[in-house]
Parts: C-alpha cells; sequence; structure tokens
C-alpha cells in the first residue's frame, strides 16, 4: 500500500469515527465545494458500506484536496472547523466558527481549542478524540447553561431563593491597558456583572451582580498586574434599587464628575465619597 493510499484510509478512518460520534441533532457536514464534497462523501460511504478493498483514489487529473468539515450543535451560536490530518499523529488546526458572537468569546472559545489540542496532540485520531471528548461536550455544556431557566418554581420561590447582590470597588493609580479593559469588559459579560471603570488617572473599578459572580471578577481583577490596587469594599447591596435593566452593561468613564452622577442614579454616591473619592457637592 503506497504512502498516499496509507494516508488517504487513515483520514477516511477519522472522519468515520467523528461522524459516528456524534449525537442526535449533532451536525456534520463538508466544508467544501460540491465537487470535492461529492468526491470525500463517496469515499466515505465505501468506507462505510465496509467495502476497504473497493477505495480507491480519485482518477489521475483529479485533485483531491484537504478535508476541512464542520460540526455543529443544536442551536448554537457557535461551532468548529477543522481539516482532517494527512496521516497518524498529527493535528491540524481546528477554528471556532460564530453566528454574532463577541471577539472575547472567540478568543475563549479557541483558547480551549488550543488547550485540549495539547492534550490529544499524539492520540492516533487526535481530530476525533478533541471533538468527541472534549470540544462537543463543552459546548453543549455551554448550550446547557445558556439557554436553562436560572430558577424554577412559583413566584414566591423564586423570590425566596433571589441571589445575593453584591458590589465592589476597586482603584489603582492608573487605568489605561486596552488589554486589562477589554479583559473586564469581557468577563462582565460572561460574569453578568453591571458597573463601569473610570479611565485614565486614577483609576477605578465598580462592579454589581450575584455574589459568586462579582466575587470572580474580582479575583481576576486582581490577578493582572497593576500599580497600587486596592479593594475598598466588596459587600451586599443593603437595598438593591431595582433588577438590572435591559439596557445596564459595563461601560467606561473619563471623569470622577461622571461616576458620582452614576453612583447617584443608584442612590449610591457615599459609596465612593466615603473613600474620599470626589464630593456630594461635585457636578
Amino acid at each position: 500500500v503506497s504512502t498516499e493510499m496509507y494516508n488517504l484510509e487513515h483520514q477516511l478512518r477519522e472522519l468515520q469515527l467523528i461522524r459516528c460520534s456524534l449525537l442526535p441533532g449533532e451536525a456534520f457536514s463538508f466544508v467544501l465545494s460540491p465537487e470535492d464534497t461529492a468526491i470525500w462523501s463517496s469515499l466515505l460511504d465505501a468506507l462505510d458500506n465496509g467495502v476497504d478493498g473497493e477505495i480507491e483514489m480519485p482518477a489521475k487529473g483529479t485533485s483531491l484536496c484537504s478535508a476541512r468539515f464542520s460540526v455543529r450543535t443544536p442551536g448554537s451560536p457557535v461551532w468548529f472547523e477543522a481539516q482532517v490530518p494527512e496521516g497518524p499523529l498529527q493535528c491540524s488546526d481546528v477554528l471556532v466558527r460564530g453566528e454574532n458572537i463577541s471577539r472575547y468569546q472567540q478568543e475563549h472559545w479557541q483558547s480551549i481549542v488550543s488547550q485540549s489540542t495539547a492534550e490529544v496532540r499524539d492520540s492516533e485520531f487526535p481530530i476525533y478524540e478533541l471533538f468527541s471528548l472534549h470540544l462537543l461536550p463543552r459546548l453543549h455544556e455551554y448550550d446547557g447553561d445558556k439557554h436553562s431557566p436560572t430558577s424554577a418554581g412559583t413566584p414566591s420561590e423564586i423570590h425566596a431563593h433571589r441571589p445575593e447582590i453584591f458590589h465592589a470597588l476597586l482603584t489603582s493609580h492608573h487605568l489605561v491597558s486596552v488589554t486589562k479593559r477589554k479583559l473586564m469588559k469581557g468577563w462582565s459579560s460572561d460574569l453578568h456583572i453591571t458597573g463601569f471603570a473610570k479611565v485614565g488617572y486614577p483609576g477605578l473599578i465598580y462592579a454589581e451582580g450575584e455574589k459568586e459572580n462579582v466575587e470572580e471578577f474580582v479575583k481576576n481583577v486582581k490577578a493582572m498586574n497593576w500599580l497600587a490596587l486596592r479593594v475598598r469594599f466588596i459587600e451586599q447591596v443593603a437595598a438593591p434599587a431595582q433588577t438590572a435593566n435591559a439596557g445596564d452593561e459595563w461601560m467606561e468613564v473619563q471623569k470622577i464628575s461622571e461616576v458620582l452622577e452614576l453612583m447617584r442614579k443608584k442612590g449610591r454616591e457615599s459609596c465612593v465619597t466615603n473613600h474620599g473619592i470626589g464630593s456630594s457637592s461635585s457636578t
């Protein structure tokens, strides 16, 4: 058996494993031209039908392109696209695709792909293991968290189990780094945090959300390199003024007066003025 034929059979075996491992609703499709899709589909069908001896290379003059494919899960805005390695013990790049996903989400999933790829790199069928053992389970978990109701029961039960709302205030010598600002915006989205960052000198960060999420947000912020970062407080909101509106989100401001105005609207101006930031008479 020629090396070329051996590699082709190995690619087909990996494609077969991937297709056979899919759960109901998961969709496999080639990302190729109609002509190339027809060639790869016929080769794969021959293998599926148990006619290994009938698998043949395309006729001379017909080039066989690399097999690119995608796998999607039902209703997910994120899916993966990959190229089947051309031989054993090889691992090709896997790309994250999506509809209306943020750049942070794209980078988050690409990081998961990179970490998972390192774990399967020495496998005989690395792309198969990457999809079946790592990426698709993580994607189902992500979709489940996204679409599951946050609580169940009667309105009184929901009210009784309403999560604790916390807020936190952090200050630093300055906040200029574009990287830090992008990371905080991404974390605020993932952790459902509302609040703001006052950029420039000094730097100021205010976050509000569920207790565990605020604590995680503060932990992430502290893990970055800062000059004179101080956590002024992280505590339960005594009396949440209102449920977060659809328009509430993470934002950036440039001036202390803007900070005071935002906190005044929340009825919490003293939360910053008591720490020597601005004054209640500032405008």
